[in-house]
């Protein structure tokens, strides 16, 4: 915790990456101003990933150089990173889910000593969190944290670390719409208050427009477009990223749905944490549908499936298949052995429609 607290601006100049003969990164050049939330756009496999983890120090880049403050620097690895200010907070949680935030927090220091004074640790981070705009409680273990505190805490354990520019790797992709507002308005006042330089890779245009200053957008590795967000409209940064083409329509379907296939009555059972119940009041598959289950990432999905699949026992309820009652752990109807972990591999024949 000793860089500066002053936010950095960065800069990536001609970034390049190939790996043998594939251009991953193409003479890509990218200013992310002092104090700035600035938004890093692009679909899948446009190369952001690729951009960033050169920064960091994960890639040694084929071509191109990274400047801190106006001057070149050599980011080797990512110590050469951390010891630049340069943090990055990905996609998925890296906390670890039995510890407390306060350990989280602490084991995430070089300087750990082998014996920790918590007392002295506990004042000290205490103080520490006195500073920040947001709270998380120290003393309780992550795996009961919700989603919008556990990225809060990966956020404050960039900054109890010292960073002072922060890539966000998508962020809000396991928040709900107001986890997410709050999360980044948080982090947007430390940028206004000069304290903060973001890098926000995203596909959410809304967040966008809510929070981010300028945005940088990548099209099949190339830089394909940039500017002030204020003089952008959404219409402008789809084009950027995928292109003028005309949107292709699905074909239209046919037929009706058939009876019930599937039926999930009322089912309760635990979900991964072990300390909260995932409840379906009702679900019906009928023949020739194709049902989607939507929702943010671990609100449920999973269990979902790991209860149809009978790898997860109910509480109460029941599930149809049709319209004979599933005991927890029976092998479905249709089912196939793995004949490596010997669980049944549940598949209902397809029928066309």
């Amino acid at each position: 915790m000793t860089q500066s607290r002053k936010a950095p601006s960065i800069e990536t100049i001609g970034m390049t990456m190939r790996f043998g003969d594939f251009t991953a990164l193409d003479n890509v050049s990218m200013k992310v101003r002092s104090g700035s939330f600035h938004a890093l756009l692009g679909e899948n496999g446009a190369g952001k990933s690729t951009l960033v983890k050169c920064m960091m120090g994960f890639y040694a880049a084929t071509d191109g150089q990274v400047a801190v403050n106006g001057k070149e620097v050599a980011i080797r690895d990512p110590r050469d990173a951390h010891d630049l200010g340069l943090g990055m907070v990905y996609q998925h949680f890296t906390l670890v889910p039995s510890l407390t935030a306060a350990e989280n927090l602490v084991i995430a220091r070089i300087d750990t000593p082998a014996m920790i004074d918590w007392r002295r640790e506990m004042k000290s981070l205490e103080a520490f969190m006195q500073t920040m705009p947001f709270i998380v409680p120290l003393d309780r273990r992550v795996e009961s944290l919700a989603a919008g505190e556990k990225q809060k805490l990966e956020i404050l354990k960039q900054l109890y670390l010292g960073h002072r520019f922060l890539i966000l790797d998508e962020p809000t992709s396991v928040l709900t719409p107001l986890e997410a507002d709050e999360v980044l308005g948080h982090v947007s006042a430390l940028t206004k208050a000069g304290e903060l330089s973001v890098l926000m890779i995203t596909h959410k245009f809304r967040e966008v427009r809510a929070f981010a200053d300028e945005v940088t957008v990548l099209r099949r590795g190339k830089l394909a477009g940039k500017g002030p967000v204020s003089d952008l409209t959404n219409e402008d940064m789809a084009a950027m990223m995928m292109g003028r083409s005309e949107i292709g329509t699905p074909a239209p379907r046919h037929g009706e749905a058939g009876e019930p296939v599937l039926a999930i009555e009322n089912a309760t059972a635990l979900d991964r944490s072990g300390y909260k119940d995932i409840h379906i009041d009702g679900l019906t598959v009928r023949a020739g549908e194709i049902v989607g289950i939507a929702g943010i990432s671990g609100n449920g999905q999973v269990e979902l499936m790991e209860m149809l699949t009978g790898q997860r026992s109910l509480k109460q309820g029941r599930i149809t298949v049709r319209g004979r009652p599933i005991a927890p752990g029976a092998t479905r109807p249709g089912a196939t052995r793995c004949a490596t972990c010997r669980k049944s591999l549940w598949s209902m024949p397809a029928r066309r429609i």
